[in-house]
């Protein structure tokens, strides 16, 4: 952008990730880019994967969806299967790529994209998210930098051309360490 432009428009990011997660943000750097990409995720009209680590063997790639509710003084979530007052649908899918006893790579596809929809999906199915120091209740056996969750790949039809494009962001060190042993 030249200095003249950024005199009337400042850059803005579309979309956020949680404290701790790694991974791709998307950014507009014209209104009008902005505009439209804020409204692709607001639409659900993007594709997002994402790369979690958890605790325990997961083996089939499975669809979940329940109930989350944020308590606002605690910033935590809770999921129910039932709607509850207040609460919104979210749906998450996953898929193993890499398992071992101890821990399971999966690649996660967002459906709905809640405040901590995954950590708390996969802290609900007893398969935590490694590293994660709200929902996971169990001790690390492995040295983190943080919960071993990461925007890997977003994907979207592209307004201009009409085709599909994929952006990926590389695997942060420390995950790709505990890969190894896996």
């Amino acid at each position: 952008l030249s200095e003249e432009q950024l005199k009337t428009f400042k850059p803005g990011v579309c979309n956020r990730l949680d404290r701790n997660t790694s991974g791709l943000i998307i950014a507009g750097k014209s209104l009008k880019g902005l505009q439209t990409m804020s409204k692709m995720f607001k639409e659900r009209t993007m594709d997002k994967y994402y790369f979690a680590l958890v605790n325990g063997k997961i083996e089939n790639k499975i669809n979940i969806k329940g109930y989350l509710k944020k308590d606002e003084r605690t910033n935590k979530v809770t999921i129910y299967k039932k709607e509850q007052k207040d609460s919104q649908l979210v749906e998450t899918e996953y898929e193993p790529v890499l398992a071992n006893n101890r821990i399971t790579l999966l690649k996660v596809k967002l459906i709905t994209g809640r405040t901590h929809q995954i950590r708390v999906h996969m802290a609900s199915i007893h398969h935590p998210l490694l590293g994660d120091t709200v929902y996971n209740h169990n001790k690390c056996p492995f040295k983190l930098e943080g919960q071993c969750l990461h925007a890997k790949t977003i994907g979207f039809i592209h307004p201009t051309t009409k085709e599909y494009v994929e952006f990926e962001a590389p695997i942060p060190e420390y995950m790709e360490h505990l890969l190894k042993i896996l």
